[in-house]
């Protein structure tokens, strides 16, 4: 990899990362302080997710996983663990909140991107 890749790379890696723990800090104070700053239409399926424990898990692996891409440790598993996070932020937000839709194809391409990037690391679990 060339160094103007390394940098991108980087730079793609680090903004996502930070969006991923700011999501995640975001989400858990909101769900904290009674859905706080949580889109209306939104509201009953996050306050449901609450409930069972399900929003929390997500949002802690929203936090480590952006974590682990901001400070580069273990990049590539740090993209699998956000990949079926960014699937469910794509589809809730087509399905439910179709304003926010922008944001969900956002996430997915910078998914996708890391995984483009680390193929070459992922290409054993796919062969038989």
């Amino acid at each position: 990899m060339n160094l103007r890749n390394r940098k991108l790379l980087i730079t793609i890696r680090t903004l996502f990362g930070l969006f991923m723990v700011f999501s995640g800090a975001s989400g858990l104070w909101a769900g904290f302080n009674g859905m706080q700053g949580i889109p209306e239409p939104m509201i009953a399926m996050t306050q449901t997710l609450w409930d069972t424990g399900i929003f929390q898990m997500i949002k802690v692996t929203e936090l480590v996983a952006g974590l682990m891409l901001i400070i580069g440790f273990l990049p590539a598993l740090a993209a699998i663990f956000i990949a079926p996070v960014s699937i469910g932020i794509l589809v809730v937000n087509a399905r439910i909140s179709p304003a926010y839709l922008p944001t969900g194809i956002i996430v997915a391409l910078l998914n996708i991107y890391l995984g483009h990037v680390y193929w070459e690391k992922y290409e054993t679990l796919f062969k038989q």
